[in-house]
């Protein structure tokens, strides 16, 4: 794994509350990468368990995507 020293943006970043909920979602991603590598060979209960790290992370990034990034190229339409 690649464990990145980032420093903690500017809150004014107009990034910085997705940079942050990408950052949970790494933080989630990492523990189900962590729960499988110390499992042998895979079963339910794993299945599970990583199921329930991951798909609120998964609800999260799709909300980011459809909610909180702008088609600048519509943006930049509506000026025409």
């Amino acid at each position: 794994m690649n464990n990145l020293n980032i420093s903690q943006p500017d809150p004014d970043w107009d990034y910085y509350e997705i940079w942050q909920s990408l950052h949970t979602i790494k933080n989630k991603i990492d523990a189900g990468i962590k729960l499988i590598s110390g499992e042998e060979t895979g079963d339910s209960r794993t299945d599970k368990k990583l199921k329930e790290i991951l798909e609120p992370a998964l609800e999260q990034l799709e909300s980011i995507i459809e909610n909180d990034l702008t088609d600048y190229s519509q943006d930049a339409d509506d000026y025409k």
